[in-house]
């Protein structure tokens, strides 16, 4: 059986960079190498994101995700604040397992 951290880097993670690079293209029309800047990923990411190229499992996830926790957050990201791509994946992350993992910043960055 996985570990949690194996599930938040292989599912939970990439449903969150899914759904957050959809939001920065589709409404705030940044474009895939600017939203790969942001969420740290290569633009062939961003692009597999946008095509809907990725298990069915992180679209089962991205599609529960909390979006009031991204609504915080994507303004900031939008404006190109890197520091704000964690602490939104750290919160979302914990909302979806419900677990503290210990490594979360997501306090330290404020909305």
């Amino acid at each position: 059986m996985p570990s949690m951290y194996e599930i938040a880097t292989n599912e939970i993670i990439p449903a969150i960079r899914s759904h957050l690079a959809k939001e920065l293209i589709n409404k705030h029309k940044l474009s895939e190498d600017t939203v790969a800047g942001l969420l740290g990923v290569a633009q062939s990411a961003v692009s597999k994101y946008m095509n809907g190229k990725y298990s069915d499992r992180v679209k089962e996830i991205e599609a529960k995700l909390n979006t009031k926790i991204i609504d915080d957050y994507i303004e900031k990201i939008a404006e190109g604040n890197k520091q704000y791509v964690n602490a939104c994946i750290c919160r979302l992350c914990q909302s979806v397992n419900a677990f503290n993992c210990g490594f979360s910043s997501a306090d330290s960055v404020k909305v």
